[in-house]
């Protein structure tokens, strides 16, 4: 518990010194915090740098990936013709090959279809005026019945519309509802020759409607088609790459061949100017704001000053963007396809940090050699017999950054770690100069105190002494 003081025995200002003497150590107190203020600052600073190189990096992989396959090279994109889209239309995704196929259709699938009896079994208008209520068809009981599984709820106060609302929203019964030439119509939501199972539960409705008689129903039918004379059969016109047996290649039917001509299905692979462009604009975004933020964080005035491996990182990437690499083809350097730090002319003052893209000359270097640019950026796994094959731009952008930007042992992880272990031995110390402060404060309180009633105590007693000498005739004014 503190104790409090006011100095009303000695008059002296005891506050203020206290405060004052306090104040000083605060003073050191407070140095200790704005150095840990700088050093959350830093660190803060440092995790938004390394989600921007992380950034860069990403970038990078999008080129890279194609190393690891046609899935995922954004250097060819894939394409799909038909001869006739009206008998069938195609998708293709990248992983798929250049081939020319041949496509006849004989039969395409058809939906399953459960009709109830009609106007000669049941009233006239009772499938005809859906305003009607169930409970025209008979004596309707009150309960439920099932399609496909799904349970359907009637009463006999139910209107067919209603009826046919509730069947269309359940998400279960795999069926959509109408009425047609007065009757109540069930269609399966997929084709194939599956049946439309209908059965009571505990209400009558199903037989009184004869939703039950599977003389009512009539199977749908499974496509039939023949690639490249390969006979295959399909429950659906809707053709996976499985069902096809083409990698990538999805069909849907729309009608049948006639004649004996086939379809013809080409599907080729071309070069991608503008996938890979859109690429490159991403990565260049990237590599600009990695180094004007890098530039901004570590000169002088900023959070990361004197940071010089975040400085050698920043700058092997730079030198890497810059440098000639050693390839086959005939581009050499990010310069020979329209990247670079602007066109030669600029003001001295410009920021020659900065890459911007070309765009004209990069569509003239893809379009003329195409496997030159990806050489460039990728490498070249066509080296000599005995020759190393050649490494990328991209590929050595990205090998630099993943020792940066391991998580484990990277320079933003370790120090990262160095900093917070920096925050907490500063918060350890604060917090037990902040307790000896208040110790401080307490004994300082309780010496003034003691002071201020000892000096108390003396005025009260040379008081007393002055009343007694006054009282035998001495005056203490006048001596």
């Amino acid at each position: 518990m503190s104790i409090s003081f006011s100095g009303v025995g000695s008059g002296l200002p005891i506050s203020d010194w206290i405060d004052a003497l306090v104040e000083v150590e605060q003073a050191k107190i407070d140095t200790l915090t704005e150095k840990q203020k700088a050093l959350q600052e830093k660190s803060s600073t440092l995790n938004t740098l390394n989600s921007t190189y992380s950034a860069v990096k990403s970038a990078t992989t999008v080129f890279t990936d194609a190393l690891h396959g046609s899935a995922a090279d954004i250097f060819t994109k894939v394409s799909v013709t038909t001869s006739d889209s009206s008998i069938v239309t195609a998708s293709v995704t990248q992983s798929s090959t250049p081939a020319v196929i041949k496509l006849k259709v004989s039969q395409l699938a058809t939906a399953t279809e459960r009709r109830s009896y009609g106007s000669d079994k049941l009233p006239a208008d009772i499938f005809t005026d859906t305003s009607k209520k169930l409970s025209e068809l008979g004596d309707v009981k009150t309960g439920s019945f099932k399609i496909n599984g799904a349970v359907i709820n009637v009463n006999p106060e139910m209107t067919v519309d209603s009826l046919v609302y509730t069947i269309n929203n359940s998400t279960t019964a795999g069926v959509k509802a109408h009425v047609e030439d007065g009757q109540l119509v069930l269609v399966s939501t997929k084709e194939g020759t599956d049946p439309i199972v209908v059965e009571e539960v505990n209400s009558n409705f199903v037989n009184l409607a004869g939703l039950h008689d599977d003389n009512y129903q009539t199977l749908g039918q499974n496509a039939k088609f023949s690639i490249n004379g390969v006979e295959k059969e399909a429950s659906s016109n809707k053709l996976t790459s499985d069902q096809t047996g083409i990698l990538g290649l999805s069909l849907e039917l729309l009608s049948v061949t006639e004649g004996e001509d086939p379809v013809t299905i080409n599907i080729t692979r071309d070069a991608d100017a503008e996938s890979v462009l859109e690429a490159l604009q991403t990565f260049v975004t990237n590599f600009n704001k990695a180094i004007t933020d890098t530039d901004k964080e570590t000169d002088v005035t900023g959070k990361l000053y004197a940071e010089n491996s975040l400085v050698s990182i920043r700058n092997r990437m730079r030198t890497m963007i810059t440098s000639q690499v050693s390839s086959t083809g005939i581009y050499k350097s990010l310069a020979d396809i329209g990247i670079s730090s602007g066109k030669p002319g600029l003001d001295v003052s410009a920021d020659t940090t900065q890459l911007v893209i070309d765009e004209d000359k990069f569509y003239e270097a893809f379009t003329a050699n195409p496997a030159a640019v990806k050489a460039l950026l990728i490498g070249d796994s066509t080296a000599a017999e005995g020759s190393a094959a050649r490494t990328g731009i991209m590929q050595q952008v990205q090998e630099n950054l993943e020792t940066a930007l391991d998580y484990q042992n990277g320079y933003f992880t370790a120090r990262k770690t160095s900093l917070n272990s920096e925050m907490t031995n500063l918060s350890d110390k604060i917090t037990k100069k902040e307790d000896a402060l208040e110790v401080y404060r307490e004994r300082l309180t309780k010496q003034f105190n003691y002071m201020d009633q000892m000096i108390a105590q003396l005025n009260s007693q040379f008081s007393t002494m002055q009343q007694q000498l006054a009282s035998i005739g001495v005056d203490m004014g006048s001596s």
